[in-house]
């Protein structure tokens, strides 16, 4: 009994409380709904201003070598000597030594070659003189020949009147055709030696073009440098043996420098319809460090055909001479800006400022007012943009989530 007792007396309080809750609740004072307040943004502004804008193309590219070679010696042997600055990186001159072969060979070869020149220049002096000593003796024979047939005719007269014996007659006979012979014999000497001379004259032209060729190869043994640059991939040491054109090194002009750099399909249309790319004026800009080196350069020639895996064309800008190019090398890397073509009637925003490429917004009365663009160019942070905006609109330049048009803003500098 008393267990009961408990258990209805716990019923009888938690159903108490219970009532006493739900009364509290259903008796409580409704609390006055204040109205929501519409926020007000604070941002900042550019003013627009619509004129002729002529943006720069800023584009990045390296520094190339608009002359170099790679130096090859013409003559195989072993390397006796090497010029003093023949090293990676060594500044030449115009006609520095670089590498020395070993001319022994060479040098006599050339020897050979002189003296064979001069045994043929000798043979045929020799060959010149006995022709013009024979060609001389011709106008005695000749004489000889003449006298002794007029000696004839006269003895076979006086035979015909019985006063020369046939004996004497014969005699005569004998030394006109003696004198006739020697005639006959000279000719044919003349013709020997005449073909003989052509001969030795081709022997003292071959000599002649192998004494050349040993000379050349004589001075071959010497590799000079072919204009001032810089060596790069030097592959020689003394004592070492080399075949002909076997590369050495490679020398890289300096002092002519290109800048190549890559430009859109984009930027080189624009370009190209506004009268082509060729000579127009840029700028290189190197940075060492922390300083910056500007050069003038002029844009060139460009690669043959478009760059599929770029999208776009590589252009060659040489460096103006006599520019502050010290220490610069081919390799750099480097920046250029050159002028992107004019747009009429456009205005310059901050990139921020534009909204999917094609949405500004205005304020107006403390309203935002969306407004339709084009985006033209870009330079930097800014864009270069046309459309909907008059000169003096309020464009938004602060980036605002949930921005739309009829947003509550005012500017940064009349904030209250």
């Amino acid at each position: 009994m008393r267990l009961l007792a408990q258990l209805a007396a716990i019923a009888v309080l938690i159903g108490g409380a219970t009532m006493i809750f739900f009364v509290l609740v259903w008796t409580k004072p409704e609390a006055a709904q204040r109205p929501a307040s519409e926020r007000e943004w604070i941002v900042d502004t550019v003013s627009v201003k619509k004129t002729d804008v002529r943006p720069k193309l800023r584009l990045s590219g390296r520094i190339t070598a608009a002359r170099d070679a790679e130096l090859r010696p013409l003559a195989e042997g072993r390397v006796i000597e090497i010029g003093p600055n023949f090293y990676a990186g060594g500044e030449v001159r115009e006609g520095d030594l670089l590498v020395q072969i070993d001319p022994f060979q060479y040098a006599a070869e050339r020897d050979d070659a002189e003296a064979a020149l001069a045994e043929a220049q000798a043979s045929l002096t020799e060959t010149e003189a006995e022709l013009a000593s024979n060609t001389a003796l011709v106008r005695f024979d000749r004489e000889q020949e003449t006298l002794r047939k007029r000696d004839l005719d006269r003895k076979s007269k006086l035979k015909g009147k019985g006063v020369v014996a046939e004996t004497t007659l014969d005699e005569a006979r004998i030394a006109y055709l003696a004198a006739r012979e020697t005639r006959v014999t000279r000719g044919q000497t003349i013709k020997r030696l005449e073909a003989q001379i052509g001969r030795l004259q081709a022997s003292v032209k071959r000599a002649e073009v192998r004494l050349a060729r040993a000379e050349r190869s004589l001075v071959e043994t010497r590799l000079v440098a072919p204009f001032d640059g810089v060596l790069v991939d030097v592959s020689v040491t003394i004592g070492k043996r080399v075949g002909a054109n076997d590369a050495v090194a490679r020398i890289v002009d300096s002092e002519r420098l290109e800048a190549l750099f890559h430009m859109s399909d984009a930027q080189f249309g624009r370009l190209a319809m506004a009268g082509g790319v060729k000579g127009r004026p840029a700028e290189i800009i190197w940075r060492a460090g922390d300083t910056a080196v500007r050069m003038s350069a002029t844009l060139g020639r460009t690669q043959g055909e478009f760059d599929a895996a770029s999208g776009g064309v590589w252009i060659y800008a040489p460096i103006r001479a006599n520019q502050n190019t010290v220490g610069l090398r081919p390799g750099a890397f480097v920046e250029a800006e050159t002028p992107d073509i004019e747009y009429a009637n456009a205005a310059r925003l901050p990139e921020e400022a534009v909204y999917e490429a094609s949405r500004t917004y205005v304020l107006e009365a403390g309203r935002l007012q969306e407004r339709e663009v084009a985006v033209l160019a870009r330079e930097g942070g800014d864009v270069i943009v046309a459309g909907d905006l008059n000169d003096g609109d309020l464009v938004v330049s602060t980036r605002l989530p949930g921005i739309g048009p009829g947003v509550k803003a005012r500017q940064r500098d009349v904030a209250q």
